[in-house]
């Protein structure tokens, strides 16, 4: 075991780890971060992503074997961590400053983003495990070294644990250099695709008489919505979950309406079956779509991964459009959650209300989109027309009397860049 004083050799470069972590977490966390990239010139972010995750993996993994096996060598450790500190984090925190939401798009941004939070996450609780192994390691200098300490053996245990945290967001970051934009919009439209799928299973399953029958042997409507206020979903391997009308994802939170609905024996049963056939067909076209997209237009799209050169990347305006069309996949998926919601609650002028509201969303997307990336239309573009007549003719009108209280919630999507 090692004297106490050797042990300082890697206190220096633990502190400077701590500090660009410290840096790096309050950029990640700045909401006013511009969008556009000021760097001239820049690499490709993918490339030098790919790059610094594969180094830090290496590194990490060199790093526990040196914790986790006798004997404790703070000079390796203090190696290691210079180098952790001197190429992988510089690395990663250039990558946040290049790929911008202008260049990149949306997704492969957000993915990026999350995945260094993620990261800078797992190594600053690598960083108080380090740590927390030298001082167990200066206690234990003067004991039997025949004998195993139980403090010890949990610390090694707790840095297995960790590094397999490091390993996964790294090899996330590989993943996501690799496919390039395209690969990770296919991925994400995929994921929510699959949501909405579930969606349409879940209302058909549904049995609005069943429910109503319930109610009326007493129980209130919050206790029979109650197991459906819970609702979980895969997200970039964490999970979603709804409740009390918020949906939690990650870090982000999506406020969704707080209208209380009238109870679902005050209504025409009859209404509530008709509004349910209703939103399944709109679904159901909804939900048409995103194959279509994925095969004309996302897979279409000029690929870029880390191979690629950066004078490949598209012009901003064609990015924007791009991006659009892969978050109106996303605002499909959440309009669909509001959608069931409302009819699960048994109030059908909301119930209309949600379908108008995906229609004009159907609507936005398509027009940007009809033509392909090249300017000209094409087999898409016919289908599409077919497509959007379709879902005009399932909707409904909302009534006048909801209007106002739609136009509030309907500016997330009804936007005009």
């Amino acid at each position: 075991m090692p004297s106490p004083s050797s042990s300082d050799n890697f206190r220096t470069p633990l502190e400077t780890l701590r500090g660009l972590l410290k840096g790096f977490s309050d950029q990640l966390s700045n909401v006013n971060r511009p969008s556009k990239n000021n760097v001239l010139n820049p690499p490709n972010a993918l490339a030098l992503l790919h790059d610094s995750a594969s180094i830090l993996r290496a590194q990490g993994t060199k790093l526990s074997l040196l914790l986790i096996n006798k004997p404790f060598t703070p000079s390796a450790i203090a190696a290691i961590l210079t180098s952790v500190s001197g190429q992988c984090l510089p690395g990663l925190m250039c990558v946040y400053e290049i790929c911008s939401l202008e260049a990149y798009g949306n997704t492969t941004y957000n993915e990026v983003r999350n995945s260094l939070r993620n990261l800078v996450t797992a190594v600053h609780r690598l960083a108080d495990d380090i740590e927390s192994m030298a001082e167990l390691a200066e206690a234990g200098a003067d004991a039997d070294a025949n004998e195993e300490r139980e403090d010890i053996v949990g610390k090694r245990e707790d840095i297995l644990q960790v590094t397999g945290q490091v390993w996964n967001v790294c090899d996330r970051m590989i993943a996501i250099a690799n496919k390039g934009i395209i690969g990770v919009a296919i991925d994400k439209v995929k994921e929510w695709e699959a949501l909405i799928k579930d969606a349409i299973d879940e209302i058909e399953e549904w049995d609005p008489d069943a429910e109503d029958d319930f109610n009326m042997d007493g129980n209130s409507d919050s206790e029979v919505g109650g197991s459906r206020q819970v609702m979980k979903e895969k997200e970039d391997g964490t999970n979603s979950i709804k409740t009390n009308g918020v949906k939690h994802q990650g870090n982000d939170i999506k406020h969704q309406s707080n209208k209380q609905p009238p109870s679902l024996d005050s209504l025409q049963i009859t209404d509530i079956h008709s509004a349910k056939t209703k939103a399944l067909k709109l679904l159901k076209l909804i939900k048409m779509l995103y194959p279509a997209l994925r095969k004309r237009r996302i897979s279409t799209f000029p690929p870029f991964t880390r191979t690629s050169s950066t004078e490949s990347l598209q012009p901003r305006s064609q990015v924007a459009q791009f991006s659009n069309m892969v978050q109106f996949c996303d605002d499909f998926s959440t309009a669909t959650d509001d959608l069931a919601d409302a009819l699960y609650d048994g109030t059908v002028s909301l119930v209309q209300g949600k379908m108008k509201l995906m229609t004009t969303m159907a609507a936005r997307c398509i027009d940007g989109v009809r033509k392909g990336w090249d300017g000209e239309e094409d087999e898409f573009s016919a289908w599409s027309e077919k497509w959007i007549a379709r879902v005009k003719e399932v909707a409904v009108e909302i009534p006048k009397e909801e209007l106002k209280f739609y136009q509030e919630f309907s500016q997330r999507w009804l936007r005009s860049d």
